[in-house]
């Protein structure tokens, strides 16, 4: 697979495929840019996908970020992408962490290269505050920061950075216990969080699977995702691009109601997949890649 310089001297990977009007595709926390293969092979001869691994993913697992904000981080890694593949009037299509990248890319960087933006369940704000109700899990949010807190808390035994399955035996369990806890939760999948509870036994074996297996890299993402730094409401106005808000309507991470309020926010087109939660690629797959279609022909 081709390889492209960040600005820091690391080299990402990245997935080319198709030939056509370029459109780069921004994967989620936890998947990698192979994931979108089976959705946009059908499209690969009109358009050419390009198929990034963030840092910390697929091939990019080696890449530790850089700097505090993981966002930032990515955001520049993109634009370091779109420099050496020289890309210019491009689809971009962003997907939860790609999306908060994307809006963070069209706040604080260059988005002058992007022609259109489709945008795939995620809020413009992580944070509730007294004006907005629709960040992360939604009325469920202090609940849920108070998990993500004990977890970075946990974290402060271990190592400033490693493999999560080096840890000592103890440490990791408890780590996994609570990270699998959480991704159980994020996917709508309770049968994670048991699985694990009669099998933590092999704890170590757990560690390899999850798609976030560094230390340093979940430290990063709790402290970014718990900052209530990142509200892009105010830069998104006037939004310079069409754009498609795509939203499953049974997701437990970002409410529906908020997403229509950012589709209408930014003038986007809102498309909610009545069957899907958070990740629409696994619960409606078929709609998914027509809705995909939509944007891509429009």
């Amino acid at each position: 697979m081709p390889f492209f310089p960040a600005r820091d001297g690391e080299s990402l990977q990245v997935r080319i495929i198709g030939r056509g009007q370029p459109v780069l595709m921004l994967h989620g926390l936890g998947m990698q840019g192979r994931d979108w293969l089976p959705f946009v092979l059908p499209f690969t001869r009109r358009y050419q996908f390009f198929l990034p691994d963030f840092r910390g993913a697929g091939g990019s697992s080696r890449v530790r970020f850089n700097q505090p904000d993981v966002f930032h981080n990515h955001m520049q890694d993109m634009e370091d992408l779109v420099s050496h593949f020289g890309l210019s009037d491009f689809s971009l299509v962003g997907y939860s962490l790609g999306a908060t990248t994307s809006l963070h890319w069209h706040g604080y960087g260059d988005f002058t290269p992007v022609r259109r933006y489709l945008h795939i369940d995620q809020s413009p704000c992580i944070a509730n505050g007294s004006d907005w109700a629709y960040g992360l899990f939604g009325d469920q949010q202090v609940r849920f920061f108070s998990q993500l807190e004990a977890l970075l808390a946990l974290l402060d035994g271990a190592p400033d950075a490693g493999p999560l399955n080096r840890l000592a035996t103890g440490l990791r369990e408890a780590v996994l216990g609570q990270l699998l806890d959480i991704f159980s939760q994020v996917a709508g999948r309770p049968e994670l969080r048991s699985a694990y509870q009669s099998t933590r036994r092999w704890s170590g074996m757990w560690a390899r699977l999850l798609p976030v297996a560094d230390v340093a890299d979940l430290r990063a993402y709790l402290r970014a995702y718990l900052s209530h730094t990142h509200d892009y409401r105010t830069t998104s106005g006037n939004f310079p691009v069409p754009a498609t808000v795509l939203t499953g309507a049974l997701s437990p991470l970002y409410p529906a109601a908020g997403q229509a309020e950012f589709a209408r926010h930014i003038r986007a087109r809102h498309v909610v997949l009545d069957k899907a939660g958070h990740v629409p690629l696994m619960s409606q797959p078929v709609a998914f890649t027509r809705a995909l279609g939509r944007f891509l022909n429009e």
